[in-house]
């Protein structure tokens, strides 16, 4: 067997039903050197059992088993149990990775010498692929960037469309938060701060399946709005003290952003939640908008600077009346 020249990660965790078609994508990669690490969660719906099979032709693929601990412990655990390969990615269980994804990508980063590389994402609703709203800014590639020159890698916050050099990801002690929900914005912002340069690759090399129950759809979920409201706080305060603040500069644009973006679509969830979620989601969400630099909401559209700034004196009667014309 080939030596793999890339590791990539796989935590399973209850997804029979999408495991084959997961495991599948990555038996397919024109980049045949690669190593397959999949970590089960302690899976209850006879996942690991099933990832056994799938996996026991092909010697590229192993198996790894653990109590169920979370998605970042697990791939936490997947990055350790990794052989010595020069390159480091991650694929969720339910998702696909497209064909020929893996060899444009360190072909990029063998010709450019950055240090991750990030491509171009498709949703996957039912049958049906759309573009991911987070990449359609992605028109060209380009390489040698950096997100203090394009800060519309801003919304470049999940681990499963890129390509990392393991020497950077090691140096730079890169790991998963464990525990919570929404790990991937904690780790991913910082890594496109601390690179010395980023490549973007503009052709799909993920296909993302947003289904009912998977994390990313829990917006009624006290947990999950407090994990994503935790995660957002973590690198707003990254941004304000690392390395001695350099980056300082660039947290209210950070901090703006993921009131336009990741945390929105809990806003407009609050005239269909319960009380205690409301009163909880004042509560949090208001005291992480109080350590925003002063003018942060001065820079949004006045309809949304209306909602936060509802948010921000917890006003929950005036905002559910604000709200009501954006219900879904």
């Amino acid at each position: 067997m080939t030596k793999p020249v890339l590791s990539v990660v796989v935590p399973v965790y209850n997804v029979a039903e999408y495991l084959k078609d997961c495991l599948d994508s990555l038996k397919a990669q024109s980049l045949e050197a690669i190593e397959v690490v999949v970590v089960d969660d302690g899976s209850t719906d006879g996942s690991r059992e099933l990832a056994r099979d799938l996996i026991s032709d092909d010697p590229r693929f192993r198996l790894v088993e653990t109590s169920h601990g979370g998605l970042g412990r697990a791939r936490n655990i997947g990055v350790a149990a990794c052989g010595d390969t020069e390159y480091l990615a991650f694929a969720d269980s339910d998702d696909l990775v497209t064909p020929d994804a893996y060899l444009k990508m360190v072909s990029l980063l063998e010709s450019s010498g950055s240090d991750f590389v990030t491509g171009n994402v498709q949703r996957l609703t039912g049958t049906e692929l759309t573009q991911a709203w987070q990449y359609e800014q992605i028109k060209t590639t380009r390489t040698s960037v950096h997100i203090t020159e394009d800060l519309s890698l801003l919304t470049d916050r999940v681990a499963w469309n890129k390509v990392f050099r393991r020497s950077f990801w090691d140096e730079r002690q890169l790991s998963f938060p464990e525990g919570i929900l929404y790990e991937d914005s904690p780790a991913m912002i910082p890594a496109h701060f601390m690179a010395k340069s980023v490549d973007v690759l503009h052709e799909h090399v993920y296909v993302w399946r947003v289904r009912a129950g998977s994390i990313s759809q829990r917006l009624t979920d006290h947990q999950g709005v407090a994990d994503r409201i935790a995660g957002c706080r973590h690198v707003s305060e990254f941004l304000a003290h690392a390395e001695d603040g350099r980056w300082a500069k660039f947290k209210p644009v950070y901090d703006r952003s993921v009131l336009v973006d990741d945390l929105f679509d809990w806003l407009k969830t609050l005239p269909m939640n319960n009380e205690a979620f409301r009163a909880a989601f004042l509560d949090e969400m208001g005291s992480l908008i109080e350590s925003f630099a002063p003018g942060t909401l001065s820079g949004l559209p006045e309809d949304l600077r209306l909602r936060w700034t509802l948010v921000q004196e917890r006003k929950m009667e005036e905002l559910l009346e604000v709200l009501s014309p954006v219900r879904e």
